[in-house]
């Protein structure tokens, strides 16, 4: 029976091993050739007679695609349709970044962003949903390897192309980087599978019960999750945090140029920024794990806050790339905190639908932020742009803050009166329960 048992417990390491290690590599390309074309962005202007207003919606076409693919496509993960979601994922990113080399006009760019923004939204449901499902009680913990890989690629896909410019043109950079891209298929192939025999749960804990692939087909849309007010505080935390990738990823290189910054030194700024996050990536989930996404969360608002305001007054290249070096921290805690606490908040068997729900209203908030960013930089400067994401950052935070506060202290009441003594209610669990399509 016990040789059995650490039989089955191996085999579902192994597993997650395997899972993981796909997952990295793959993501790791995926999200370098999401953030390829920024460093090139100055240099199109140039070429192409795009305005920062442009740079702006180029920008949003990539959240707005992702946002698309989190809402409509992620729950086909949750229906044992992961591995072909990672394939198209990967097959749309390298398509986009072709198409983008051989753009002759602003649109063809935001044609280009669309798609692989798309293709983004579609590998990113899936990877996430596998590394939930493939073990809940260490959900945090795989969410952060993930995101270190997805800021691995931020720094070395700008990296990588900022350092390129200066001896080839923008066209062929795009080019190779798609080639580079279209390596993904192989972990993907290899390495996104569900397990086909179900562990052994441990006994810590109701979410260890939650290692196999759900039976229970969900609905095709997720936004039944919103009838659970726990989800919807998780929401605005993540939401909130997603504010500033949105508001500066596409202005950053444009703030870097004007404080008299290289191209070599906005690509190096990318790497830095990623540099911490990929180091405490794991530690984060970990507290998460321990202590509660929500409290991880609120321990990187607090590094993350301050450091944004403080770019609206920086004037040196090098000071914003150290500020940036600390706010990685903040943001690795923020983020992963998040997609911990919406893990904890859901059933294993919705993953993909909530983690994509999750995604796409953060994608939602970071295209609003980067359609608003280049009108709020060509007419208020550094200083409008980032204290005006501080103080939205802000906001949101609290009102997120205030509706977990609030779903707890209804849970506990619940569980704390007496048998017959309160009316039914739609319990957190309940309102995340599957439901048939």
């Amino acid at each position: 029976m016990w040789t059995r048992r650490g039989s089955t417990l191996d085999a579902a390491a192994a597993h997650r091993r395997r899972l993981t290690a796909g997952v990295v590599i793959a993501t790791v390309l995926m999200s370098s050739g999401a953030m390829v074309i920024f460093p090139l962005l100055p240099t199109l202007q140039l070429r192409l007679g795009i305005s920062t207003a442009d740079v702006g919606v180029i920008a949003a076409a990539g959240f707005a695609a992702s946002l698309a693919a989190e809402l409509i496509v992620a729950p086909y993960a949750d229906r044992g349709r992961a591995r072909l979601m990672g394939v198209v994922g990967v097959l749309l990113m390298a398509t986009a970044l072709a198409g983008s080399a051989l753009a002759t006009e602003s649109w063809h760019l935001v044609a280009g962003r669309a798609v692989g923004g798309f293709g983004f939204g579609v590998f990113m449901a899936a990877a996430s949903a596998l590394l939930v499902r493939a073990d809940p009680l260490r959900a945090g913990e795989s969410l952060g390897r993930l995101g270190a890989a997805e800021l691995a690629g931020v720094s070395l896909g700008p990296l990588a192309s900022g350092l390129s410019i200066a001896i080839s043109t923008p066209g062929a950079i795009l080019g190779w980087s798609a080639a580079a891209v279209l390596v993904g298929v192989a972990p993907v192939a290899l390495a996104f599978r569900e397990r086909a025999t179900a562990a052994v749960a441990p006994a810590e804990g109701p979410a260890a019960a939650s290692v196999d692939t759900a039976v229970t087909a969900p609905p095709r849309l997720s936004f039944g999750l919103l009838r659970s007010p726990r989800v919807v505080g998780i929401l605005l935390l993540y939401g909130a945090v997603m504010v500033p990738t949105g508001a500066y990823d596409g202005i950053w290189p444009r703030f870097m140029a004007d404080i008299g910054a290289s191209e070599q030194l906005t690509a190096l700024s990318y790497t830095l920024f990623a540099v911490p996050y990929a180091l405490v990536a794991g530690w984060a989930g970990r507290v998460a794990d321990r202590r509660g996404g929500v409290s991880a969360f609120v321990r990187g608002a607090v590094v993350l806050v301050p450091i944004v305001a403080l770019y609206g007054v920086i004037g040196d290249p090098w000071v914003a790339t150290g500020v940036g070096f600390v706010e990685s921290s903040g943001q690795a805690l923020a983020f992963i905190g998040a997609a911990a606490a919406m893990a904890q908040a859901v059933p294993a068997e919705r993953a993909g639908a909530s983690q994509g729900l999750m995604r796409a209203f953060g994608l939602l908030t970071a295209t609003v932020a980067a359609a608003l960013s280049g009108v709020a930089y060509e007419l208020g400067g550094p200083l409008a742009l980032f204290g005006g994401t501080a103080l939205v950052v802000v906001v949101m935070v609290a009102a997120g803050l205030v509706v977990v506060r609030a779903a707890r202290v209804r849970s506990e009441a619940r569980r704390a009166a007496p048998r017959g003594e309160h009316p039914i209610e739609l319990t957190d669990a309940r309102a995340c329960a599957p439901t048939r399509a």
